[in-house]
């Protein structure tokens, strides 16, 4: 049964997708934490390597491309995830955090109540943001690789996503 839900290509992208997330969101947590580096520059520095990794995962993973690796494939995929990661994830992280701001007695309260004591106010927005950012960035990025980066030759638009 599992090996029928990982022949799903929507599954494996799923599965990459929260193992990316989640290097992602520990070099970012590194980077402001212990780095002291601003939300959207450790954003731009972590989605940057967290960025290289996916290509390959989703060429060899993912997608199963059976194409060489390309100069001019990576450089569309980076563009493509470049614009939903710093665009669409740096917009969204800038805004919740932002909209949360207002609120932290609030916060401090609910992480209180969920016995979360070690967690900052501060951590729990920027983790909040980036994973409300990921989401977001995530639809783009899939439907923009399916479609365009990885498409098989041959392949009907939609073809393999749920087989």
């Amino acid at each position: 049964m599992l090996k029928k839900l990982w022949d799903v290509r929507l599954t494996r992208f799923a599965a990459i997708g929260v193992f990316n997330t989640l290097f992602d969101l520990t070099i970012l947590n590194v980077l402001v934490f212990v780095g002291h580096v601003p939300y959207v520059a450790a954003n731009l520095v972590s989605a940057s390597i967290s960025m290289s990794v996916s290509y390959f995962l989703n060429h060899h993973l993912v997608f199963r491309s059976k194409e060489q690796h390309s100069l001019t494939r990576f450089a569309h995929f980076f563009v493509v995830t470049g614009l939903g990661i710093l665009g669409i994830q740096s917009l969204v992280i800038y805004g919740v955090t932002h909209l949360l701001a207002p609120h932290h007695a609030s916060i401090a309260s609910l992480i209180h109540t969920l016995h979360l004591s070690r967690l900052s106010v501060r951590a729990f927005e920027l983790n909040i943001a980036k994973i409300a950012a990921v989401l977001t960035a995530m639809t783009w990025n899939f439907t923009i690789y399916h479609f365009v980066i990885f498409k098989k030759p041959n392949e009907q638009p939609d073809e393999d996503i749920l087989l």
